[in-house]
């Protein structure tokens, strides 16, 4: 499969991203899915692009913000110009989802922000459910993305 090639069905696709350019067209699509109380799971090893991909969907929705990691804090809202946020979630430093509690997730439940989240198997019943999962993993010299659509 080229890296232009997509198998894809009414709900479902994967494709090769083969460069850095590929992954940015590839998160403007995405950027595109993004509504109110919208949940994107990233999952996949480390090192794989989740950040970089969350980091592209960012700058195509119009995040003005450097967008990090949030590894160590574990989250961190941004705002657009129109007023709707964003949520960049990383769970990896995570061991128990009740920890999520303690630095106020609950905070985001009830609000329609959207939630990106990265390694989202760590939140296990505190995170909300996914729209879309997102999972990257090495492939030779790219990265296999696959998309699925859970609602």
């Amino acid at each position: 499969m080229s890296h232009a090639e997509r198998v894809a069905d009414a709900r479902n696709w994967v494709q090769m991203i083969d460069s850095r350019d590929e992954m940015s067209s590839v998160a403007g699509e995405l950027a595109q899915l993004v509504r109110p109380g919208f949940v994107m799971y990233f999952e996949g090893g480390l090192g794989v692009g989740k950040t970089t991909m969350i980091q592209d969907v960012f700058q195509h929705l119009g995040v003005g913000d450097t967008v990090l990691s949030p590894t160590f804090s574990i989250l961190k809202p941004y705002t657009l110009a129109s007023g709707f946020e964003l949520l960049h979630v990383d769970l990896y430093r995570i061991d128990d989802p009740a920890e999520l509690l303690l630095i106020g997730i609950e905070d985001f439940l009830d609000t329609e922000c959207a939630w990106f989240i990265e390694w989202p198997a760590r939140g296990a019943d505190v995170i909300p459910p996914p729209d879309i999962c997102v999972e990257l993993h090495h492939a030779g010299s790219g990265r296999q993305m696959r998309v699925r659509m859970m609602s």
